[in-house]
C-alpha cells in the first residue's frame, strides 16, 4: 500500500489528462482518438487508486479488478494511438479485443500463481510500449516523437509495477511518484498533438481555400462574361477581369464598396434599387447596361442577377453576370431597318402591281374587242390573211390579260386585300363552272376532262374555290399530251374535303413542283419556258395562296413523264 497523499495525486493525474482530452474534443472538434484517451486515462486512474490504496495481502479480489481495469485503459489507449496514426478502429473491435485481453489476464493469473499480481503490469506494459512505437513510427512532429517516447518510459514504469507486484512487499511509492510525472507530461504531449494538429489542419484548409480563390479567379477572368459578387450591404467581394476593364475609368479599390461609393448615388441608383429587390424578393432579374469599353467604343450589357444563399436558405449577396450584346443590338437594329426597308418595297411593288395590271386590262379589252370585231368582219370584209392576224392579235390579248388577272390575284393576296367571304356551297356547281371555263382550252387541246358528281357540300368561299379548280384544271389541260385525260375527283373524310386533279401529261421532276407553289418564282421547269402558251407560272402560286386562306394545304405529286396529281385538303 502507498502513501495516501502519493496515491491519492497518482490518481488524480490520469483523470486531469482524461478532463483535458474531453475539453479538447469539444472545443477543437477533435478526432475519436481524444475519446479514448479520455476513457483510458479514466481507467489508469481506478487502477491507481486501487493499487495505491488497497492492502494486496488482504484485497486479491480488488486487486484482480483493478488489474482488469488496467488492460482496459491501457488497450483504449492503444487504440486512441491507432486511430490517431490513421488505423481506424471501431469502438465494438475495441472493447472485443480489450474483454478478450482482460479475460486472457485473468486465465494466465490463475494458470500462473506464482506472478498473480504481475501479470497484469505485463499486459499494460505491452499496450503502452505498442502506443509509443506506433507514434514514433508515425512521427509527423516533434510532439509524436516526445509522447512515443513517453509511452515507452510508461510501459518501462509498468514493468517496474510488475516486478513491485510480485515481490508483493515492495515500495510503489517511487513508481506512483514517477507515474504522476510521466502522467502529466504525456497528457501534455498528446494535448500538444491535438493543438498541433488543429493548426496543421487549419493552415492546410486555409492553403486549400487560397488554392480554391485562385482557381475561381482564373477560371472566373478567362470567362469573356462579366461577373461580380455583392453582399447584402451591396459591396463588392468579387470582380473578375472583364469587369475590371469596364471600370478603368473608375478607381481601382472597388472591393468592399458599393457602385454608389465608386461612381456616385445618381449613377447607380437604378442597379442599386434592382439589387435591393432581389435581396428582398429573392427572385432574379436582369437588365441592359450602357457601357464604355476598354476600347472608348460604347456596348451594352445584358446582366442577369441572381440571389446567392447558403445551405440554410439565408441570403448571402448577389451575383451578377453580363454579356456584351453590342453587335447583337447593332444587328437586331440592321435587321430592323431591313425588314423596314422590304416591307416597303414590297408595299410599293403590290401597289404598283395593282396599279399596273389595272391600267393594262382597259387598253387590253378595248384590243380585244376590236380584234373580235376585225375577225367577225363588223368593221366591213377583210381578207383571210387580215382575219388571221386579227386572230392573232386576240389570241395574245387574251394571254396577255391572262397574266394581268394573275399578277392582280396574286397581290392582292400578298397584301391581304382580298377578302373571303366563307358560306356553305355545292362542291359539284363549283366544279361544273370550272369545268365550263376550262372545256374550251381542253378541246382545242384534245384533251379530256372527266368529273363525276357526288353531292358533297363544304363551308368554303365559292369564288376562291373556283378560281382554285380553274387554275388546276388549266394547268392540267396546258401540260398533258393531245388524246390525254384530266380527271377532277373529291371525297370526304374526318371534316375535310380532298379535292384530286389528275392528268396523264408531261408531269415534273420534284424540285420543279416545289418551285412552282413559290410566288413570283424564278426557277420554273423547263416546260414552262418553252410552251407558247404557258403563262406567267403563277396559277400554283395563287392556288397555294388561296387554299391557305381556308385554313387547307396543297400538294403535288409528279413524276417527268407519268402526269401530274395536285391533292387540295379544305376543311369542311
Amino acid at each position: 500500500m502507498a502513501h495516501p497523499i502519493i496515491a491519492i495525486s497518482a490518481t488524480l493525474a490520469p483523470l486531469l489528462v482524461a478532463l483535458a482530452c474531453l475539453i479538447a474534443w469539444r472545443k477543437l472538434d477533435g478526432g475519436r482518438h481524444l475519446l479514448f484517451w479520455a476513457v483510458g486515462h479514466i481507467g489508469l486512474a481506478g487502477s491507481f487508486a486501487i493499487a495505491g490504496l488497497t492492502d494486496w495481502a488482504t484485497s486479491q479480489p480488488l486487486i484482480i479488478g483493478g488489474g482488469i481495469i488496467s488492460v482496459l485503459a491501457a488497450a483504449s489507449l492503444a487504440a486512441g494511438m491507432r486511430v490517431l496514426v490513421g488505423r481506424n478502429d471501431r469502438i465494438r473491435t475495441v472493447v472485443l479485443a480489450a474483454t478478450g485481453m482482460a479475460i486472457a489476464t485473468v486465465l494466465l493469473q490463475q494458470i500462473n500463481t506464482t506472478s498473480y499480481f504481475a501479470i497484469t503490469p505485463l499486459v499494460t506494459a505491452a499496450c503502452m510500449l505498442y502506443g509509443g512505437i506506433l507514434l514514433l513510427l508515425n512521427r509527423r512532429s516533434l510532439f509524436y516523437t516526445a509522447a512515443g517516447i513517453l509511452l515507452l518510459g510508461r510501459g518501462s514504469l509498468s514493468l517496474t509495477y510488475a516486478v513491485q507486484l510480485a515481490d508483493r512487499t515492495g515500495d510503489l511509492n517511487g513508481p506512483l511518484a514517477l507515474s504522476i510525472l510521466l502522467n502529466m507530461t504525456t497528457g501534455l504531449c498528446l494535448i500538444l498533438i491535438e493543438f498541433d494538429n488543429a493548426r496543421h489542419d487549419e493552415r492546410r484548409a486555409r492553403e486549400a481555400e487560397h488554392e480554391s480563390t485562385q482557381f475561381l479567379e482564373a477560371l472566373l477572368d478567362a470567362m469573356p462574361a462579366t461577373v461580380s459578387y455583392k453582399d447584402t450591404s451591396l459591396r463588392y467581394r468579387l470582380m473578375n477581369r472583364r469587369m475590371r476593364d469596364l471600370r478603368q475609368a473608375y478607381p481601382a479599390d472597388y472591393i468592399g464598396r458599393t457602385w454608389a461609393d465608386i461612381a456616385g448615388s445618381d449613377t447607380a441608383a437604378v442597379v442599386e434599387d434592382i439589387d435591393r429587390r432581389i435581396l428582398a424578393t429573392g427572385e432574379p432579374a436582369h437588365m441592359e447596361q450602357a457601357w464604355t469599353g476598354p476600347d472608348g467604343r460604347p456596348i451594352v450589357l445584358w446582366a442577369l442577377k441572381v440571389p446567392l444563399r447558403d445551405n440554410d436558405g439565408k441570403m448571402l449577396g448577389i451575383i451578377t453576370c453580363g454579356l456584351d450584346i453590342t453587335r447583337l443590338k447593332e444587328t437586331e437594329v440592321q435587321l430592323i431597318e431591313q425588314r423596314e426597308a422590304a416591307e416597303s418595297a414590297s408595299r410599293a411593288k403590290t401597289s404598283f402591281l395593282s396599279n399596273m395590271s389595272h391600267e393594262l386590262r382597259t387598253p387590253l379589252n378595248a384590243i380585244i374587242g376590236f380584234a373580235e370585231m376585225m375577225v367577225a368582219g363588223y368593221a366591213g370584209p377583210v381578207s383571210e390573211r387580215q382575219k388571221d392576224y386579227a386572230a392573232n392579235i386576240k389570241e395574245s390579248g387574251e394571254h396577255l390579260l391572262r397574266l394581268v388577272n394573275d399578277i392582280l390575284d396574286l397581290s392582292r393576296l400578298e397584301s391581304g386585300r382580298l377578302e373571303m367571304q366563307i358560306e356553305p356551297c355545292s362542291f359539284d356547281q363549283i366544279a361544273a363552272s370550272a369545268l365550263a371555263m376550262v372545256q374550251p382550252q381542253a378541246r382545242q387541246a384534245d384533251v379530256t376532262l372527266q368529273f363525276a358528281p357526288q353531292g358533297l357540300m363544304l363551308n368554303a368561299d365559292s369564288r376562291a374555290v373556283t378560281q382554285i379548280l380553274i387554275n388546276l384544271l388549266g394547268n392540267a389541260v396546258k401540260f398533258s399530251r393531245p388524246q390525254g385525260t384530266v380527271t377532277l375527283d373529291a371525297s370526304q373524310q374526318n371534316g375535310v374535303m380532298r379535292i384530286l386533279v389528275q392528268d396523264t401529261g408531261i408531269g415534273m421532276s420534284e424540285a420543279d413542283s416545289r418551285a412552282a407553289v413559290l410566288p413570283l418564282h424564278l426557277h420554273r421547269a423547263d416546260v414552262y419556258r418553252t410552251r407558247a402558251n404557258s403563262g406567267a407560272g403563277l396559277g400554283l402560286s395563287i392556288c397555294r395562296s388561296l387554299v391557305d386562306l381556308h385554313g387547307g394545304r396543297l400538294e403535288i405529286r409528279s413524276q417527268p413523264g407519268l402526269g401530274t396529281t395536285v391533292e387540295v385538303a379544305l376543311p369542311v
